[in-house]
């Protein structure tokens, strides 16, 4: 018993230890500025692991030093020996951390071990700074209580991770990096108050999750044992842990369909902002068309109903214009990808797709999303003579929507070669040019239409194509980035970081991509838990606005990751900047320099002030909608509470009368206001 309780100190005494060094690490810079809510995740999920690191290390030197040294028997001392192994381990792990190459070129195995290597000889080494300065405490005092054991084991953690922050501080200055540009937040008293405490919440909840899974595991492991009838040689704790893992995974799994299931359901739910179909005859869920309101999503009914008329686009082109074409090929039109996209096609003949110059196929986002302000942009670009059709392969977020970003790619495919063969059919002098564009996850569902190569954008008779934001988990964006020649023979597929460098592209260029230096999106990837990304590599050559200072770091640097894709895109409605994940200042210049479309640059002046004051008018209408729905449902309660029925009300004023019985058409008339462009549906 006092064994086990002396290892459980020493344990909880290393986790403390590499908890306070490993923190440090989170306080270097991501890609994009961090809160101090975010910077607390970020520090509370790395002191979880370090506490758990510095556990395992200390399983490991002690299971070590059981298995090579017989110190009881020799008569010797078992902390010297388990000191003696912890130092042993140390120094290997650190060897092997140094000998083992790490780098985006490494093979994954080797990278893991690597960082395998790395971690547990820090934690190893931890354990022998534990247990020396037990032995010089209790040299110098007689005795080392537990209290002055933990504040020393702190202590010591504090002054590995001063060394490593003094360390990153002096990488930046040789850099020449601004002392102001290497702090990961604002360093305010308040702001580290809160980082602390939220940091020790966050820990501190991670912990109590390991820990039930630990006695879970525990409880199995001595069930298992009890029954096999081995009450003094239990088996091994990898049993009892695999058994909690049996339990936990398909409850998690359930957890996460049922979120899947709730969010789609939520999808199906009108907003007040946009509650009857549109009257348009060309756009989908209009007189004309061929698909219900109902079956479009939340994001496909915003779509249809924003559309720009001729009216307003003349206003702002100086120009005559025409009715522009949006149709959306909703997930709960048809069962099918197949079926999805021959309804697509049919909706593009019924809305009169094949009168307009240009089609462009848009891929959308997870929940169906496709950015107003490129369909708005290029509208007015056109001057409306254009089609967008949207085809939807999910209505969940895209975090959940990855899985169906193969069906996505199938419908996109099936949608493009249709369209190119209806095409070839017209008089030549009349065929419109087919274009795709994607963004986000959008962007990954266009761009793998090339998965095998970039020869298919021809082939499925595409002009031309813009992708803003391009994911990491993009099939062709993977294999051009590591070898363009072999599946961009013809150099078809460009990248720039910003709109204005487009026409430096080659001629040959005639698929875009924008993506921006600091977009987490494009450079996030799941193997940097083990392996150094591609974007931290040598200092000199990291792209702009990647901090030179930092250093890859195992588990940390994922966390870092994590927490910037959460802030890639942090956007304020019609407050446009070039930064992380929002590429809405790039859509106005990306369109007109990849579609070629020509405009004056008082028109593109007038067409990026529409776009901003249009996303302000219709944030403000949807904002103002759902707080007067929400107003309406507790009115409607209070009624019923009085006895009265909401649809009988009458006080005199037929507004208010419309409102109390749920008219929600009422609510949008007078929304229609809201907004010099914002139109009423």
């Amino acid at each position: 018993m006092a064994l086990r309780s002396r290892r459980r100190y020493l344990a909880l005494r290393t986790g403390v230890t590499v908890a306070a060094g490993v923190t440090s690490n989170t306080y270097a810079r991501g890609l994009l500025p961090r809160s101090t809510t975010d910077q607390a995740m970020a520090t509370g999920a790395a002191a979880a692991f370090g506490v758990g690191i510095g556990t395992f290390a200390v399983s490991a030197v002690e299971a070590t030093a059981e298995l090579v040294a017989t110190a009881r028997e020799r008569g010797e001392d078992p902390e010297n020996t388990t000191l003696m192994t912890a130092v042993i381990l140390g120094a290997a792990g650190y060897t092997a951390g140094r000998l083992l190459p790490n780098t985006h070129q490494t093979a994954l195995p080797v990278a893991a071990g690597n960082s395998a290597a790395r971690v547990l000889g820090n934690g190893a080494m931890a354990a022998a700074l534990v247990i020396a300065s037990d032995k010089v405490i209790r040299r110098v005092f007689g005795t080392a209580s537990p209290v002055v054991g933990i504040a020393t084991s702190a202590v010591i953690g504090g002054g590995v991770a001063a060394a490593r922050m003094t360390a990153r501080e002096r990488r930046a200055s040789a850099a020449g990096e601004p002392r102001e540009q290497t702090l990961a937040l604002p360093n305010t008293p308040a702001g580290a108050a809160r980082a602390v405490a939220t940091g020790a919440g966050v820990g501190g909840g991670l912990l109590a999750m390991a820990g039930a899974e630990w006695a879970l595991a525990e409880g199995s492991t001595i069930l298992v044992s009890r029954a096999l009838g081995r009450r003094d040689d239990r088996v091994t704790p990898l049993v009892g842990h695999s058994i909690a893992a049996a339990m936990l995974v398909p409850g998690a799994l359930m957890a996460l369909d049922r979120l899947r299931r709730r969010l789609m359901h939520a999808d199906e739910t009108k907003e007040a902002a946009y509650p009857e179909p549109p009257t348009s005859p060309t756009v989908t869920a209009g007189p004309t068309s061929l698909i219900a309101f109902d079956d479009i999503g939340k994001e496909g009914r915003r779509f249809v109903l924003m559309a720009l008329s001729a009216p307003e686009i003349t206003d702002v082109m100086g120009e005559p214009a025409v009715e522009p074409i949006r149709a959306v090929a909703g997930y709960d039109s048809a069962a099918t990808p197949e079926a999805r996209a021959d309804l697509a096609l049919s909706e593009l003949d019924a809305l009169g797709a094949y009168e307009r110059s240009v089609i462009v196929v848009a891929a959308p986002t997870g929940v169906g999303y496709v950015n107003y302000s490129f369909a708005e942009a290029l509208e007015y670009l056109t001057r409306g003579d254009c089609a967008i059709v949207v085809p939807q392969y999910a209505l969940v977020p895209s975090a959940l929507a990855l899985n169906q970003t193969r069906a996505g790619v199938r419908m996109q495919t099936l949608i493009l070669a249709g369209i190119r063969d209806r095409i070839a059919a017209l008089p030549e002098e009349s065929r419109p040019r087919l274009l795709q564009f994607g963004e986000s996850l959008g962007a990954q569902v266009a761009l793998d239409v090339a998965a095998d190569g970039t020869a298919a954008f021809p082939e499925l008779g595409l002009d031309g194509g813009l992708y803003m934001g391009t994911p990491f988990r993009t099939k062709l964006w993977d294999r051009w980035f590591e070898d363009p020649a072999e599946i961009d023979p013809d150099a078809l597929l460009g990248r720039v970081s910003q709109a204005d460098e487009i026409p430096d592209l080659a001629p040959s260029v005639h698929h875009v991509q924008v993506i921006h230096h600091d977009d987490p999106i494009n450079k996030f990837s799941y193997d940097a838990v083990i392996r150094t990304p591609w974007w931290m590599g040598d200092p000199a050559t990291r792209p702009p606005k990647v901090p030179k200072e930092i250093r890859f770091r195992p588990i940390t640097t994922f966390i870092l990751n994590l927490i910037d894709l959460k802030n890639g895109m942090n956007s304020k409605p019609g407050e446009f900047v070039r930064i992380g994940h929002d590429y809405r200042i790039e859509l106005c210049d990306a369109i007109r320099f990849t579609y070629q479309l020509p405009a004056s640059p008082e028109q593109v002046e007038r067409i990026e002030e529409s776009l901003r004051e249009r996303e302000r008018a219709w944030a403000t209408r949807r904002m103002v909608a759902n707080r007067f729905a929400s107003a309406q449902a507790s009115v409607k309660a209070q009624l019923q509470k009085w006895g009265v029925d909401p649809l009988t009300v009458s006080t005199g004023d037929d507004s208010t009368d419309q409102l109390a019985r749920g008219d929600l058409s009422a609510l949008a008339r007078r929304l229609g206001s809201l907004g010099s462009s914002g139109p009423a549906s």
